[in-house]
């Protein structure tokens, strides 16, 4: 999918929101957005706009996307500022955490401690166990955006979707594109 031509006018919050992540240790979804528990404001359908694109920042899904905010589109259908810099740092805390092993979404059997005589193997049994079953920084974003698009965004007629960026043959990164539906 090419990516589309229109863009809207962007409040760029990328530099407050890295150094907010960089002093922050908070897990995705703990506490749960607001947005998802805020009714949807009524009449939506008439606030269609053009799909339009979030780049991320390299080719490496833990740096994160550009946090940018289309001031008035997304307002009209009940996504706030703050909800909408939540989600993107959510995206980028479940990649980096994805990286060490954890999960954002989900769960999974937690590590165990097994003694062996005389010296402690922490955590050995039930990491090895769990890296079968981790899942990388792609497929950590992709459950994570799962969970926002029917939490918050698809009731309020939008949707969000995670792209890889190729140019020429080759993955630059990656884009989310931002439509309404």
């Amino acid at each position: 999918m090419s990516p589309p031509g229109w863009q809207p006018q962007f409040e760029d919050l990328t530099a407050e929101s890295l150094q907010r992540l960089s002093a922050d240790c908070r897990d995705p979804l703990d506490p749960p957005p607001e947005c998802f528990s805020t009714p949807t404001p009524p009449r939506i359908g008439s606030h269609d706009f053009p799909p339009f694109i979030i780049p991320s920042l390299s080719e490496r899904l833990p740096d994160g996307f550009r946090v940018l905010y289309p001031r008035g589109l997304l307002e009209k259908h009940g996504i706030t500022q703050n909800d909408w810099v939540r989600f993107l740092e959510d995206l980028i805390i479940a990649a980096r955490l994805s990286a060490q092993g954890r999960s954002a979404v989900g769960s999974r059997v937690p590590a165990t401690v097994f003694p062996m005589r005389g010296a402690f193997i922490m955590n050995l049994v039930g990491t090895a166990y769990d890296a079968a079953f981790a899942r990388g920084p792609l497929r950590e974003v992709e459950a994570l955006l799962g969970v926002w698009n029917q939490s918050a965004f698809e009731r309020r007629k939008l949707r969000v979707s995670l792209h890889v960026r190729d140019d020429g043959g080759k993955k630059s990164g990656y884009h989310l594109i931002v439509e309404s539906t």
